[in-house]
């Protein structure tokens, strides 16, 4: 057993575990059980010191040690060091939900046998873990069609949550009524009272996993409970959350109900904090939520229903500031003073390399500049908003900037500009009044209407022409794009009909391909016409029944025929839509098709400081287009130089021009 105690410990120091490790580890726990207590102690203190030391590679191999250490002295310090390192690797991304979910189980049974181990930092270290494991469980399962964080958050419609809502409990419940008549009656919002059954906290554990305090819960059918003659949609659980898909239900059957709020009027609740990763949960009592371990009874945090209901009222207040706070800030664009510096920005993800193999990066360096061209395209993606909300035109968060609205709630890390889409007739739309309304110092170009423009999707720019787009110098242009002086736009795709017949949707994906291909030839040979082209022309004009003239640019006129043949076919044609022109390139044109319904209305989501535009079925959207690892961090090929500003950059080099 020595033998295997010191090698164990040489390999902990020196951070050099090997596949012996394990099986070492066994022996010395085997040993430490048949020795004395003072012996066993002091083993403990020693692998605990060489736990200490972090070691980045093998990371699974030192959880069985800690389980060891833990069943050899009972120390709260090791218990907490061990959550410690669990802790750090969920935030990392390198601990599955699951994983959380099973440590969490053992871990708190471990803390309820040993007394030495239930300490106040243990219960809310366990409290987190399982608060994110459980987060990120129903992210995974796709609770809600759309992360609602930030839908209908001025709406009328508020849930109130409650736990042990009973006729036993008569205070407590006209407490509750009493609650929902004043928000209802009094400030006229609609209320989902949700009476959640879950265990009750009893001697400091977690409510939510609580099961040996379960108790049998009448399974009440009322829809609607009335108070004062005012009656309010209620919701009864139909037995405690001991499980994830009873979870699921519930928050869904919140979500459903398109709240702007939830007030939680209790002690604790996992609920309220599952709730919150959606949507704003105020709560009243102290705490809420699997975050924190109560141990004490609502009624014991207020001396008197009286000093509930004034607490009650101030909540209320607060809310209502709270939403009128956040409704100015985010009709605005303001930028913390720090958000414009250099950072290392510490993400784990995948950036492709060669051979199509994959190389493992721990973070992404964001310089100051790019920060200045994000807040630049903010600005201008603004633009375009205010002109779609005046005319109620749907936009959409589309490729890159909707991954990051839903997965980083704003730029991924590596990109550099923003998409929307817009459905065919609310792009023409925007098109034209665009050209009117934009304000002074924009523009908007599409290869369709402007010659000199080589595509087919539209682009509003932070310049007044796009033929004299040149890079802003002047201070007072900077100063009104956040110190950036490069010209930096955003991309609007039309999205169009795929025809249900597939024989059609081949034909026209493949006269499409074919037609942005010869445009493509002719931009890189400088618009000059060879005999090879020449043929591909004369064969377009006899598929297309179109002639081409020589008193317009070729690239100009094909890229015309190219939104005409996108345009084919409506609504009573088919019920997917794409951007077809990327749509016609696909080798395998089922993945990217979206369903016409998904698009039928737009919800905002935080994106940086502000909020963005994204589909309410944004998570089918986002499977459709990247698959089911669509929230998998990797860094693939771009469809431009990163950063877009490359050349721009360059050019002020040669003019001598340096920026701070």
């Amino acid at each position: 057993m020595m033998e295997s105690y010191r090698i164990m410990l040489e390999q902990l120091r020196n951070k050099n575990v090997d596949e012996h490790f394990i099986e070492h580890a066994g022996n010395v726990y085997q040993k430490a059980l048949q020795t004395d207590e003072a012996e066993r102690k002091q083993m403990a203190v020693e692998i605990h010191e060489a736990l200490c030391e972090r070691i980045e590679e093998k990371m699974g191999l030192i959880f069985p040690v800690y389980s060891y250490l833990l069943h050899i002295d009972a120390n709260a310090v090791y218990m907490e060091n061990f959550l410690k390192l669990i802790r750090v690797l969920q935030q990392d991304g390198q601990l599955s939900w699951q994983n959380a979910y099973w440590l969490f189980g053992q871990l708190n049974s471990f803390r309820l046998q040993h007394k030495d181990c239930d300490t106040q930092n243990t219960r809310e270290m366990l409290a987190a873990l399982i608060q994110r494991a459980l987060a990120c469980c129903m992210l995974q399962l796709n609770v809600a069609v759309c992360p609602k964080l930030y839908p209908y958050r001025y709406a009328k419609r508020v849930v109130v949550l409650t736990e042990k809502l009973s006729a036993d409990n008569e205070a407590w419940r006209d407490f509750v009524l009493e609650c929902c008549y004043v928000l209802q009656h009094s400030m006229e919002k609609e209320v989902l009272l949700v009476n959640t059954n879950e265990a009750a906290s009893r001697a400091g554990e977690l409510s939510f996993f609580a099961p040996q305090y379960e108790e049998e819960i009448v399974n009440h059918q009322q829809e609607e409970l009335e108070w004062r003659g005012e009656r309010f949609a209620f919701y009864q659980c139909q037995s405690c959350l001991t499980d994830t898909k009873d979870v699921e239900s519930v928050i869904s059957r919140i979500l459903e109900y398109n709240p702007g709020m939830a007030l939680h009027l209790g002690d604790s609740s996992f609920l309220a904090a599952i709730a919150d990763q959606w949507l704003p949960v105020m709560t009243m009592g102290g705490t809420f939520g699997a975050a924190v371990v109560s141990g004490t009874e609502f009624a014991a945090a207020y001396d008197s229903l009286e000093e509930a209901r004034r607490e009650f009222l101030g909540v209320v207040k607060h809310y209502e500031q709270t939403i009128q706070e956040e409704k100015n800030l985010r009709s605005r664009l303001v930028f913390p003073s720090d958000y414009f510096k250099e950072e290392d920005r510490r993400v784990r993800y995948c950036e492709a390399g060669l051979f199509h193999q994959y190389i493992a990066k721990e973070s992404f360096h964001i310089e100051k500049m790019m920060k200045r061209a994000w807040a630049a395209s903010i600005k201008v993606m603004k633009e375009v908003e205010r002109i779609c909300k005046k005319h109620h035109i749907l936009y959409f968060a589309d490729w890159g900037t909707l991954l990051g609205a839903v997965r980083h709630q704003g730029f991924v890390p590596w990109d550099d500009d923003i998409d929307i889409a817009m459905k065919r007739e609310d792009y023409n739309r925007f098109f034209a009044i665009a050209r009117e309304e934009l304000s002074e110092g924009y523009c908007i170009v599409d290869g369709t209407y402007d010659e000199g423009w080589p595509n087919t999707r539209a682009r509003v720019l932070n310049v007044a022409d796009s033929d004299h787009a040149h890079i802003h110098v002047q201070q007072e242009k900077l100063d009104e794009f956040y110190g950036c002086p490069y010209v930096v736009g955003v991309d609007i795709e039309p999205l169009d009909y795929i025809p249900r017949n597939k024989e059609e949707a081949d034909m026209q994906a493949g006269i499409l391909q074919n037609v942005l291909s010869v445009a493509c030839k002719l931009q890189d040979n400088g618009s000059q016409i060879t005999e090879d082209i020449e043929k591909e022309l004369k064969l377009i004009e006899q598929l297309c029944n179109y002639h081409f003239t020589e008193e317009r640019p070729y690239i100009h006129q094909l890229l015309r025929l190219a939104s005409a043949i996108s345009q084919m076919y409506g609504k009573e044609d088919g019920d997917e839509i794409a951007y077809m022109c990327s749509h016609s390139y696909l080798k395998n044109r089922e993945n990217y098709r979206l369903k016409e319904e998904w698009y039928e209305d737009s919800t905002p989501l935080p994106f940086e400081t502000t909020t963005v535009e994204v589909p309410l079925e944004c998570m089918k959207v986002l499977k459709a287009c990247y698959g089911n690892g669509w929230f998998a961090y990797y860094r693939g090929g771009a469809a431009h130089e990163y950063p877009f500003y490359q050349k721009q950059e360059e050019k002020l080099r040669e003019l001598g021009i340096v920026l701070e």
